[in-house]
C-alpha cells in the first residue's frame, strides 16, 4: 500500500446524513465516513425500488453497496456500522426486524433463496445485508460463479431466476443495500479475479476507515438521546422517499454536472487499471446525489448534492489507489483534485503557495501547471510580511466554475441526465438547499415536546386547494438583454430608477401614527422536519 492514507473532504458530510454523522461522532471511535456510508446503505435499502433517477440510459435505482476497508482492530469497522444500526433500528423498527440480514450468502442459490423468502410472490422486498466477514465472502464467492451473476443483476434491479431439477426460483425487482467489512490485504486479493474487474466487485463503493479517537471505557457519554432524535429525522426522510417515484435534475444543475463534476471523475479513472475497479464511479455519483436529495425531502438534485457525491466518490477512488497500488489513479488528476479541495476547504481566506506545497508535497512548477488548468482556482496578490519589505504573498482562492451560460459556450452534447426544469425550479432549489449544513450543536427536544409534535401532526388539517396560476408567455433572456441595450430600454430603466428614488424620499418622512404593527408570525411545526431536527446555522449573505 502507499504511505499516505486517503483523507476525505468535509464536502462529503452533507445534508441529513452529514448532520446525523456529526451528532453521533462524539459517541463513537468509528470513522465518520464509515458511519455515514453504513447509514446511507441502510437508508437506500429502506426506501425500496420506488425512487429512481432518470438518466439518458434509463432509470437508476438508488441502492448503495458500501465496503468499509480497514485493518483489523484499528479500523473500527464494526463500531462505525454498529452505531449506524442503532439509529436504523430505532427509525425503522419493522424493517430492522424483518429485512436486515446479517451475512451475505456466498452461493447463488443461497442468495436468491434469501430474497425469495422475503418476497411477496415473485416481487422482492427491500433488504439490508450486513456482511462483517467480507474477507470470507470474497474467497468463497470464487467457487460459485452464480454469486457474481446474481449480484450484478440485483445492483440494476433486474429479475433473478434460478432453475434446476430441485429448485425453481424467480425474484423480480431485487433491491438491497449492502454494508461489508474487509481487511486491506484481502480486498487487494481480489485483484486479477474475473469478478473483481469484470463487473461484480466494481459495483461496490470501498471507503478507507480507521479509528477516529479513543473514548473512555467506563465514563463515555450515553448516545441514547442523539440516536433517538437522529432516528426521528431519518424516519421522516425515509417515509418521504417511499412516496417519490422519480428524482429529477434541473437543467442548470445538469449543465454544472457536465462541466464540473463529470470531468473530475473521468480524469481520476482515466488509467486502464483504475477504470477496471472504479467503472461504476459515475453511476455512484448519480445514486449518492439522489440519496442526499431525498434525505433532505427533495425530489430534485441540487449542485450541492453533486458536490457531496463527488467528494465521496473521489475518496473511494483514492481508497482503491491506496489499497491496490497497481490501480493507482492518474497522478496529475489526483493532484488537481487535492489542490482544488484543499483550497476550497480554506473558505474565503484561501491558501498561500507555501501552505499548498507543505500540505500536498508538490513543487512550485507543478502547482502553476495545475492552477492553469483549473477554472475554479483564482490567484490574488496578498500582503507582504510586516517589516520585511519583501514581495507580497500570492493567495489561492476557490471560485465556482462558470456554467455554459456564463461563458456563452454552446452545449453541443445532450447531457446524459434527463432534466425537467419548470420555470420556478431555480427559485425552489434556492429555497430548499440550506447555505451551511454542519451544525455547531445538536438541539435536543424533550419527551413532552415530541409528544406535542406527534399530536400536532395527527391533527393537521388538510391543506386548502390552491388555484393553479395561469402560465404567462415566457420571454427569452436574449430578448430582454437586447431590449435593455436599446435607447428605449435605457430610457425605461432611467424612469424606473427615478420613480424608486422618489418613493424612497417620500417614505423617509412618514406621518406619525401611520405605521402599522407587524403581524406576529404563526407558530410553525419546523421542529418535526428533518431539517429542523438537525438544523444548520444560518450564514449571512
Amino acid at each position: 500500500m502507499q504511505s499516505n492514507a486517503p483523507v476525505i473532504s468535509n464536502e462529503a458530510f452533507h445534508g441529513l446524513f452529514g448532520r446525523i454523522t456529526d451528532a453521533l461522532d462524539p459517541y463513537t471511535e468509528g470513522s465518520k465516513v464509515g458511519v455515514m456510508v453504513s447509514l446511507m446503505s441502510a437508508y437506500s435499502a429502506y426506501i425500496g425500488y420506488g425512487p429512481t433517477v432518470e438518466t439518458g440510459k434509463g432509470s437508476s435505482p438508488l441502492a448503495l453497496w458500501g465496503v468499509l476497508v480497514g485493518r483489523s482492530g484499528v479500523g473500527r469497522k464494526g463500531t462505525a456500522t454498529g452505531i449506524a444500526r442503532r439509529v436504523v433500528d430505532a427509525a425503522f423498527a419493522s424493517f430492522a426486524e424483518e429485512s436486515v440480514v446479517e451475512g451475505l450468502p456466498a452461493t447463488g442459490l443461497g442468495f436468491i433463496t434469501e430474497l425469495a423468502d422475503r418476497a411477496e410472490g415473485t416481487l422482492a422486498n427491500p433488504v439490508w445485508f450486513i456482511e462483517e466477514e467480507g474477507d470470507a465472502l470474497l474467497s468463497n464467492a470464487r467457487r460459485d460463479a452464480k454469486v457474481g451473476v446474481y449480484l450484478r443483476k440485483a445492483f440494476d434491479a433486474q429479475t433473478i431466476a434460478h432453475k434446476t431439477k430441485m429448485d425453481d426460483l424467480r425474484v423480480r425487482r431485487p433491491h438491497l443495500g449492502l454494508t461489508m467489512h474487509v481487511q486491506p490485504r484481502n480486498w487487494a486479493a481480489v485483484a486479477g479475479g474475473k469478478d473483481a474487474t469484470g463487473g461484480t466487485w466494481n459495483r461496490l463503493l470501498p471507503v478507507w476507515v480507521q479509528q477516529s479517537k479513543t473514548l473512555p471505557v467506563f465514563e463515555s457519554s450515553d448516545a441514547h438521546e442523539a440516536i433517538r432524535q437522529a432516528a426521528r429525522a431519518l424516519r421522516q426522510a425515509g417515509d418521504y422517499a417511499r412516496q417519490v417515484d422519480t428524482v429529477t435534475v434541473p437543467g442548470h444543475v445538469a449543465r454544472v454536472f457536465e462541466a464540473k463534476h463529470r470531468p473530475i471523475v473521468e480524469a481520476m479513472i482515466s488509467t486502464e487499471a483504475m477504470s477496471q475497479y472504479a467503472e461504476r464511479a459515475m453511476a455512484y455519483m448519480i445514486r449518492l446525489a439522489g440519496l442526499f436529495a431525498l434525505s433532505e425531502r427533495r425530489d430534485e438534485i441540487s449542485e450541492r448534492d453533486f458536490d457531496a457525491a463527488l467528494a465521496l466518490v473521489c475518496y473511494s477512488i483514492e481508497t482503491i489507489a491506496y489499497v491496490l497500488p497497481e490501480a493507482e489513479a492518474s497522478e496529475e488528476a489526483s493532484l488537481a483534485v487535492k489542490v482544488e479541495n484543499f483550497v476550497r476547504e480554506a473558505g474565503p481566506e484561501g491558501r498561500t503557495a507555501t501552505e499548498i506545497y507543505r500540505a500536498l508535497n508538490i513543487k512550485a512548477a507543478d502547482l502553476r501547471e495545475i492552477v492553469a488548468q483549473l477554472d475554479t482556482i483564482e490567484v490574488v496578490k496578498g500582503h507582504s510580511a510586516k517589516g520585511t519589505g519583501g514581495r507580497p504573498s500570492m493567495r489561492y482562492l476557490y471560485v465556482d466554475a462558470p456554467t455554459a451560460e456564463e461563458t456563452n459556450e454552446l452545449v453541443e452534447e445532450t447531457p446524459e441526465i434527463l432534466t425537467k426544469e419548470p420555470a420556478e425550479s431555480r427559485s425552489r432549489e434556492e429555497e430548499a438547499v440550506p447555505v451551511a449544513e454542519t451544525p455547531a450543536f445538536l438541539p435536543f427536544l424533550s419527551d413532552d415536546e415530541w409528544d406535542e409534535i406527534d399530536a400536532a401532526e395527527s391533527n393537521t388539517p388538510e391543506p386548502e386547494p390552491v388555484a393553479q396560476a395561469v402560465e404567462e408567455p415566457t420571454v427569452s433572456e436574449e430578448a430582454v438583454k437586447a431590449f435593455l441595450s436599446s435607447p428605449a430600454g435605457a430610457e425605461m430603466l432611467q424612469e424606473i430608477v427615478m420613480s424608486m428614488m422618489a418613493k424612497q424620499a417620500a417614505a423617509a418622512t412618514p406621518e406619525a401614527g401611520t405605521a402599522s404593527k407587524a403581524r406576529a408570525p404563526r407558530r410553525g411545526r419546523a421542529k418535526s422536519s428533518a431539517e429542523a431536527l438537525f438544523q444548520a446555522p444560518e450564514v449571512a449573505a
